[in-house]
Formats: structure tokens, C-alpha cells, sequence
């Protein structure tokens, strides 16, 4: 029997054996966990947990693992010691790698074109890209098969950071496959029996065991139930034969443990090398055949296909659009001319070349935007001309207040949060929207926001548009102040009478600093100060609703919120009118949500909700009928009496509804039984899995809220989405669609497809959903971009000349960039680059990514840099000649490019007569000479 935790062997592997993984996180030990799928879902089990598993592995075998899990996470079969060591491949410069490819499938991992996540790979010509267990995603560049260097490279930008002097290369799974052609189903990789016969017992480990009544009573619970959960004679003996071994193997050696434990509480800072680190959305999905399309200059077709084309011995590439009466070829280096149509597509009709409708309707829009910006220039500067109360705040007292924060602020809301501080500090009124993905931190922002105006001896207010999502408020807010001395009131339809009265008379007074509430908050309440409104969820409000905001508007802060992902276009046209902060990278740590799809069936429920509850986690179970939801609660408490159930719905009294509300946020309750009343802002982060058991019932855009309520902790979260036996063909396809949306981005993706450009109409407080179908949503916002910036008096910042005669081949060819979405987005950020400073960054990210340049893509960038050199010359088309360049210019411009030239009346042309290759190479050592 051992007592205390340093009587724990020090000098050799130990495991503490715990009851159930909400006990796993302990101070000084390692967490081994469980699978987290089941034999019931073909699902492989997450990187997050093969990865802890096989590092833990990795340390047993130096004699270094301190490592804590539950008594069925090491019942798993493994490879043995020796099999093992035989499989860790570590590189250093010099070194010999063979068949890389081979190799790393091999060890379990996937290959991708770009490594974004753990577990994948990826090889393009002599660079091979990983991240292994040890969570260093790392580069190793080749030279034929000798390693050249070993550089750590960022996952967000793909770009090197720096050198290593070696690389680890460790299995992805805990068993290798000797036949790289073999093709293993995903549940196949939760039978490890199948193709190793190693266990933990032969790593020389000493086992302690904590409550052994408990562990063993947990252990059999949940086995019991997973067998029976089990629907075929055949899976249930492959389990039996290949899952795990007896468990009475380690309980026979395991030791009691009796002494104090201590649980990690320490702030999380950087992300350890066990999380999954995902990488923000680089770009919307690129064109793919068949897209419907809008050429800026022509009109709406339809994109046929990318095609080659060789002239004189160069290859040139050109995208084929089909118009109503004719097919257009695109260069592919203007592919900046062209954007993916997003509208009612339904209606659509392809533009006819020869009549020129495109640039009637792009007339019409062009004069409607006028109008529009217009106005929104007047209300800026309505806005800009009234001055506001400057709210300095406490530094000290602020950095005290945001280590009380317990995770680590991601760049994007860092610098949302410094924003913010900023123009409370400033004597203008703010009036800031802040935009991001659900569950993306947009709350800790307001929070410094509201302890800032608080200290500075201001009220605060935060409105929300749900009694739930308010509730939430006022629970985080409490939480976050109480040590502080800020006073948080919440005034709700659930408030009493008394709390109501007491409430207005507090805010009145200035006993209480900050309110949370509904939109009813600004009925009957008056303010002793007031210095900042925060709206959360604005596009919810309706126009009666938004009214009350625009009378505080003129001298109040104002800080809207909005999970609403917008374009990078609307970014750009609302952040010239509008203070505009937007979060696009998700919290360190974030995991992709597991998604189960299928007819409803009992004994997954029964098994979700176990799984959940063993690991100490919540659940939320949604049925959004009034009438029935009761009976489920019947049926829930039957098939899971040993969990806690609360209800809440929108039509229960008052004091039921709180009740159940507040033992669901402090963790009193294990399931949440509800109406969609939680599908807006609901953050319970230990709450991560979520049923929903009429999922038919939802479109896309819900169920991807849905979705977001859970996986907002460093947990895998589980989303059970379920429907009767038969429905339609077009239902199922909703209801798979949600597994595509995954990761960063998803909810602009989820925003474009179900056609959610009413956001738009939401932000500038106009209705154009006609004159977006007109010309597409990019189209349009370019439009809307262009027209602000020239009536604000700046100048539009795109390059627009056209040049001919291009000599040699101007092309990214397969076998450099073999990935067509990655090659079409080089494309457009080289079309699009309006500095050399751009291009220069993209011929350094190419080398570093890719490898040494190909000599048709540097004659691609050097054309680039020419465009822009031109452009910059007020340059409109160009022409290589054998002499020369024959040059014509915008209306009212006129450089001389050399010393001898002739002009051309007829066709309003100079004839400059130069060596243009001298004159690419000059510039492309010239760098960012041009601005």
C-alpha cells in the first residue's frame, strides 16, 4: 500500500490507475486515455488519442513514463518492446530516408496535400512535411534521398520558422502494417489484437490503483454496456477476440494507492505537443469544373475546365468559360478576372458575349451602391464628428485580471481584445462589430471590454437575444468578477417582481455595474452611468429591436458581436466604414466534432451518454417538441437511471426554467434535456456530446449550430445526429452534408451554401439581395469595396494591365504543385499581388513548400512583377515585341519606359523600344522598389 505520492517510484515507468477519466488530470502524471469511439461507430479513433498513447509507449520504453489513465485505457493490445523500438525513425542531416512515402503509411498516417493536423503527411518532390506523436510539425528537405535539412514549419502559414537538428519519426497507430496496399476499415483500428499481441505489462511498468471497488465497478459498467451495444454476432466475437485481454491481468499486480492526489489547475500556456493544433482558413474553396462563375468583365458563364495550350514550345494554361453564346478563354494568369458565382443559383442565367447584358446590370448596381455608401459616409461621419468619454482604465488592475483568464488568447483575439481597449482609450464613441466562428473567444473580448469600463467608473450592459444565452452571460460574468468586487445583475422574463424592481433601482443608483439581459433591458431601466453596451448576436435583433441600440449609439459605446463568418471581401468594405475585428483561428486545442449519423436507436443513446458521464463530462440531448419532450425524459430516466436530467423549454415556469438552467451551467446535473432553445451561444465546455434526436427536422445552418455547442474544450466531442428509418434521399444528403463542414472556415462554407447573405443586409442595415443576384456576392462586395474607397478619397488597390506576347511558358506545372486547389489559389494570389513585396513572399513560400522553382514558374512571377512595374506606370495593355514593349496608357498618364520611342496615333500607342528581358531581370532583384 503506498500513502503519499512521492513514495511513487521515481526511477522507473508507473501508471495510477484511476476510477474514470475526469480523475486522469492530475499534476506531474501523464493522461493516457481511453479510445474515444466505440465498435458501433466505423470512426478510427482520434490523433488526440493515438498520439498520447503511442508517446506514452515511446516514454515507457526510455523509462520515463509517469503516466495516469483508467483501467480499460491500458487493456488495449500493443506492440511489444522490442517491435517498438525497431519502428522510431530518427533523422539528422545526412542521414539516408528511403521510400518515405512507403514508410509513413506504413505507420498509420494519411496523406494530404497540406499538413494541417497530426497524424497526416505529405510529399511534394524532395520536401516531406509530418506531425508525429511528439506534435512538432516538421519539414525535411531531400536532396535525391540524402536529408538536405530539417526545419519546424507553422501550420497556419505553411511557412519554415526555423531549423532542427533532428526529426522523429514515431507510428500514428499502435500496431504497423507490413503490407502498404492493405486497406483497414476505421473500426478495425480499435481491434489491435488483430495485429499485435504486445500489452503494457511488458514495458516494466509498476502499477498503482486508486479505489479499486470503483475502478473495477466503472470498468465492468461500461464494458457491459458496450457489449451489449454490440448489434452483430460477428462484431461482438471479433471484439471479444481482438479488443482487449483480461483485466485481471493488471489488476493481479497493481498495487492499492491510498494517498493525496493533486488535480492540474495550472493556465494552460502554449499548446503542448499533445493537442491538435489547427490552423486558421487560408481561403474560401477554390473553382472547380462546373462552378457557375462571374468574369468581371463579361459577365456570369459556366467553368468548363482548365486547359493547356502549346504554342511555339510554350505552354500556356487558360480556364474555359461557357457564355450563353460563345465559349471565352481565360488566361489562367488573369484569374483574378474571375470568382465563383454565390447567389440564387436556381435562376441564374449565363451572359450573352454579343448582346453585352453584363454591363447594364453592372451599371444599375454600380448606381444603387452609390447611393448606399452615400449614406453610410454620412453616418460615419455623424459619428466621427461626436466625442465620447475616454475610458483609460487600471493597467495593473488589468493584467491582473487577465491572468484569471484560463486558456491562451489566440493572435486573432489578442489583437480584437487590444482593438477594443484602444477605442474605449480613444475620445471617439466606439462602435465596433466583432466577427467569429462560434466558440471562437468572442465573450473574453467583451469581458476586458466590461471590466475596463467598470474600472474606469462606467456601467456596462450586455444584450443578448435569448433568455439562455443571457443566462450564460451572467453566469461567465459572476464567475469572472466575483473576486473583483464588480456587481453582475441579470434582468430577465424569469426575474420576479421584487428582483426586477430591485434590479432597475440598482442600476439606477450605481450600486449595480454591470447588467445582462434581453433586449427588454432598455424598457423601463434607467442608467447612473452608462459607458458601454454590448450586443451579442446582433443579426438576430429585429429593425424595432435595433432602434434602441441606435439612440445610444451617438455617444455610447458600442461593441455588436456577430458568429456570422463574413467574406474577405465584406471584411474589406465594412473596415473602411466600420471599426471592424474579426477571429478567424480557433482556440489552441480545439478538436474537429466526431459526427454519428443514423436512425435512432436506443442503445447509442444509452452508450453516448455513458461515455460521456464516465469521462466527467455533459450531455445535451435535443427534441424540439413541447408536447413530447416529457415522455423522453421518461424514456431517458429508464434507459440511463444512473444519470442526472434537468429539462428546459421555452414554455416552463419561470422558476423551473432557472432552476434547471443554473444546475446544468455548475455541472449539478449530467444531461440537459431540451427544446433548440440552446442553439445560439450556449458555452458549457464540459458539456461535449450532443443528440439531437430529430435531426431531419433541421436545415444545414442549424444543425451546424447545433453542432457548435458542443467541442469547445481540448475534449473530442461527439454530435449524434438521428432520424426515423425512411426519409428522403434529399434529407440524408442535409444530414452527411454536416460532415463535410468541419474545421476552420466550416461556418463560412455552412454561411455560403445555405445562401445566408441576409447577414449582409443585417450589418448595413440595407435589403439587396436582388442586386447581389446580379452579379454574385464577390462581385458585389468588390463592387461595394471599390465604390467606398473612391468616395472616401482613397485609390483602389488592383492591378489591371493586360500584356501580350508573352514569350516561354507561364505555367505551375502538376508535378511541382500536383494538388489543382492549391495550384488555382497560387494562381490568384499571384494574379492578385499588387506589390513586389507579394510576389517576392510567394516565390520564398513556393521554394520553402515545394522546392527548388521551375523555371515556367518563375517566368509566371516575373510576369507578375512586370504587371505591376507597368501598372504603377499607369500602364492599361502592353505588348512584347521582338524590339520592345508597345505600350498603352490609362487616360492622363504618360511614363517614358526608354529614351527612344515612337507613338502611334491611330492606335493611341507607344512603341518603347528596351531589351524587355533585361527589364523583367531588373525587377526581379529590385524587390519592393515600386510601391
Amino acid at each position: 500500500m503506498v500513502g503519499l505520492l512521492a513514495d511513487l517510484p521515481k526511477d522507473r515507468n508507473v501508471i495510477l490507475i484511476v476510477p474514470t477519466e475526469k480523475e486522469a488530470n492530475l499534476e506531474g502524471f501523464f493522461y493516457i486515455p481511453d479510445y474515444d469511439v466505440l465498435p458501433t461507430e466505423n470512426i478510427r479513433p482520434s490523433w488526440h488519442v493515438r498520439s498520447r498513447r503511442i508517446f506514452a509507449l515511446y516514454q515507457a520504453l526510455k523509462g520515463q513514463l509517469r503516466g495516469v489513465a483508467t483501467l480499460r485505457a491500458l487493456l488495449h493490445y500493443v506492440m511489444r518492446p522490442e517491435q517498438l523500438s525497431k519502428t522510431i525513425v530518427e533523422l539528422k542531416p545526412g542521414d539516408v530516408l528511403e521510400n518515405p512515402e512507403e514508410l509513413f503509411i506504413r505507420y498509420g498516417y494519411e496523406r494530404v496535400f497540406n499538413v494541417r493536423e497530426g497524424g497526416t503527411f505529405s510529399i511534394r518532390g524532395e520536401i516531406i512535411d509530418f506531425v508525429g506523436p511528439d506534435g512538432v510539425p516538421t519539414r525535411v528537405e531531400l536532396y535525391d534521398n540524402i536529408v538536405e535539412e530539417i526545419r519546424r514549419f507553422d501550420l497556419a502559414t505553411q511557412r519554415s520558422v526555423e531549423r532542427l537538428e533532428r526529426a522523429l519519426i514515431l507510428p500514428a497507430r499502435e500496431f504497423v502494417l507490413h503490407d502498404t496496399t492493405a486497406e483497414i476499415e476505421p473500426v478495425d483500428e480499435q481491434f489491435t489484437g488483430k495485429y499485435v499481441d504486445g500489452t503494457i505489462l511488458d514495458y516494466n511498468v509498476e502499477f498503482f490503483i486508486v479505489d479499486r471497488k470503483s475502478v473495477i465497478d466503472h470498468f465492468s459498467s461500461f464494458e457491459r454496456e458496450l457489449r451489449l451495444s454490440i448489434p452483430s454476432d460477428e462484431l461482438r466475437n471479433v471484439y471479444r477476440k481482438y479488443a482487449i485481454f483480461e483485466p485481471e491481468k493488471i489488476l493481479n499486480v497493481a498495487k492499492n494507492y491510498e494517498g493525496t492526489l493533486v488535480s492540474r489547475t495550472v493556465k494552460r500556456e502554449e499548446p503542448s505537443s499533445f493537442e491538435e493544433v489547427v490552423a486558421p482558413v487560408l481561403s474560401e474553396d477554390e473553382l472547380q469544373p462546373g462552378d457557375i462563375v462571374v468574369h468581371k468583365k463579361y459577365g456570369i458563364a459556366k467553368f468548363l475546365e482548365i486547359r493547356k495550350v502549346e504554342t511555339n514550345g510554350a505552354i500556356r494554361e487558360f480556364m474555359v468559360l461557357q457564355f450563353a453564346d460563345a465559349v471565352l478563354y481565360v488566361p489562367i494568369e488573369r484569374v483574378d478576372l474571375v470568382d465563383k458565382y454565390i447567389g440564387d443559383d436556381a435562376g441564374v442565367k449565363l451572359d450573352n458575349l454579343k448582346r453585352n447584358t453584363w454591363s447594364k446590370r453592372v451599371q444599375r448596381v454600380k448606381k444603387n451602391l452609390e447611393t448606399i455608401v452615400r449614406e453610410l459616409v454620412m453616418l460615419q461621419h455623424i459619428r466621427s464628428s461626436i466625442k465620447g468619454v475616454i475610458l483609460e482604465g487600471d493597467p495593473e488592475l488589468e493584467q491582473s485580471f487577465a491572468q484569471t483568464f484560463p486558456y491562451v488568447e489566440t493572435p486573432d483575439q489578442l489583437q480584437a481584445i487590444n482593438d477594443v481597449l484602444e477605442d474605449l482609450a480613444s475620445e471617439k464613441p466606439m462602435d465596433r462589430l466583432l466577427v467569429g466562428d462560434a466558440g471562437y473567444g468572442k465573450t473574453e473580448v467583451a469581458i476586458r471590454a466590461i471590466f475596463r469600463t467598470v474600472v474606469s467608473g462606467k456601467q456596462a450592459v450586455l444584450v443578448a437575444p435569448t433568455t439562455v444565452l443571457a443566462k450564460q452571460h451572467f453566469e461567465t460574468l459572476n464567475e469572472r468578477f466575483k473576486d473583483f468586487g464588480i456587481r453582475v445583475a441579470l434582468l430577465s422574463r424569469y426575474s420576479t417582481k421584487k428582483e426586477r424592481e430591485e434590479i432597475i433601482k440598482g442600476v439606477k443608483s450605481g450600486t449595480i455595474d454591470v447588467l445582462v439581459g434581453t433586449h427588454s433591458v432598455f424598457n423601463d431601466v434607467r442608467f447612473f452611468d452608462l459607458g458601454l453596451v454590448v450586443i451579442d448576436e446582433e443579426q438576430k435583433f429585429g429593425v424595432e429591436q435595433k432602434e434602441h441600440f441606435k439612440k445610444l449609439r451617438a455617444n455610447v459605446n458600442v461593441l455588436s458581436m456577430s458568429a456570422t463568418p463574413i467574406p474577405r471581401t465584406l471584411h474589406m468594405a465594412i473596415s473602411s466604414l466600420k471599426d471592424l475585428s474579426e477571429i478567424k483561428t480557433p482556440p489552441f486545442g480545439r478538436k474537429e466534432v466526431q459526427v454519428h449519423i443514423g436512425p435512432f436507436d436506443e442503445r447509442i443513446v444509452r452508450l453516448a451518454i455513458m461515455r460521456e458521464v464516465n469521462r466527467g463530462g455533459q450531455v445535451i440531448y435535443v427534441h424540439n417538441r413541447v408536447n413530447t419532450l416529457y415522455d423522453v425524459f421518461e424514456r431517458l430516466k429508464e434507459i440511463v437511471p444512473d444519470v442526472t436530467i434537468a429539462v428546459i423549454h421555452g414554455q416552463q415556469p419561470k422558476s423551473e426554467f432557472k432552476k434547471a438552467i443554473e444546475a446544468f451551467f455548475h455541472g449539478k446535473v449530467d444531461v440537459l434535456l431540451c427544446t433548440t432553445i440552446i442553439e445560439n451561444g450556449v458555452d458549457v465546455p464540459n458539456a461535449n456530446t450532443i443528440i439531437v434526436d430529430d435531426a431531419h427536422r433541421y436545415g444545414l445552418a442549424q444543425l451546424y449550430q447545433l453542432r457548435g455547442r458542443v467541442g469547445r474544450s481540448d475534449k473530442i466531442a461527439f454530435a449524434y445526429f438521428f432520424h426515423p428509418k425512411h426519409v428522403s434521399d434529399k434529407v440524408l444528403e442535409r444530414l452527411y452534408a454536416i460532415k463535410a463542414y468541419v474545421g476552420p472556415g466550416s461556418g463560412m462554407k455552412i454561411a455560403l451554401r445555405d445562401m445566408e447573405i441576409r447577414g449582409i443586409g443585417a450589418i448595413f442595415g440595407v435589403e439587396q439581395h436582388g442586386f447581389i443576384n446580379d452579379v454574385g456576392l464577390n462581385y458585389y462586395l468588390e463592387m461595394l469595396n471599390d465604390a467606398i474607397t473612391e468616395y472616401t478619397g482613397q485609390v483602389v488597390s488592383r492591378v489591371d494591365t493586360e500584356i501580350e506576347g508573352i514569350v516561354g511558358s507561364i505555367v505551375i506545372p502538376e508535378f511541382y504543385v500536383y494538388n489543382p486547389f492549391e495550384r488555382m489559389r497560387f494562381y490568384r494570389r499571384i494574379a492578385s499581388a499588387t506589390t513586389f513585396e507579394e510576389i517576392d513572399n510567394i516565390e520564398e513560400e513556393l521554394e520553402d513548400r515545394f522546392g527548388r522553382l521551375p523555371e515556367s514558374v518563375r517566368n509566371l512571377l516575373n510576369m507578375a512583377r512586370l504587371r505591376v512595374y507597368l501598372w504603377n506606370l499607369g500602364v492599361s495593355k502592353a505588348k512584347i515585341s521582338d524590339v520592345g514593349l508597345v505600350v498603352q496608357f490609362k487616360a492622363g498618364h504618360f511614363e517614358k519606359l526608354s529614351e527612344t520611342y515612337l507613338f502611334n496615333e491611330r492606335e493611341n500607342a507607344y512603341m518603347f523600344f528596351l531589351d524587355v528581358e533585361s527589364l523583367i531581370n531588373s525587377l526581379s532583384k529590385a524587390k519592393a522598389r515600386v510601391d
